[in-house]
């Protein structure tokens, strides 16, 4: 009986341990996708705070997503000068001044991005507006 205990209190040692292990990513600031990106942009937040961050993504990804419709569009930020965002909709500016209004943002998105104080992250329902330029080389 005694032997029987001490299996089941190490098995729960054991799954318990793994679990721990795999929520230690929990916490990081930034997510990776393997690629930086080279991409800078001014934001403006709901409360007019406007900041400058360099390395952005969306996701962890250099495009903006978004549902048209029925459907979904992934707009790199190359071909992207600005996205304005109010309520769950946006408008993006594509470079050559075409806009893409009434694209349906997922709000539980975030702007990951760095400034000279350190990283950087906003949920795209903060966000008011976006401007991107590339980084210099």
């Amino acid at each position: 009986m005694l032997k029987q205990h001490g299996i089941g209190s190490a098995m729960v040692i054991v799954a318990c341990s793994l679990v721990f292990m795999g929520m230690s990513g929990l916490g990081t600031v930034t997510p990776q996708n393997g690629a930086a990106s080279s991409f800078n942009a001014r934001i403006m937040d709901t409360v007019n705070n406007e900041v400058e961050i360099t390395a952005v993504t969306i996701d962890g990804k250099p495009l903006f997503q978004a549902s048209l419709g029925k459907g979904k569009v992934r707009i790199p930020f190359e071909n992207i000068s600005r996205i304005t965002i109010k309520d769950k909709s946006a408008c993006v500016t594509l470079k050559g001044s075409k806009d893409m209004c009434d694209l349906k943002v997922n709000q539980l998105s975030r702007v990951y991005g760095n400034t000279p104080f350190g990283t950087y992250q906003i949920s795209l329902k903060d966000v008011a507006w976006i401007e991107f330029s590339s980084a210099k080389k």
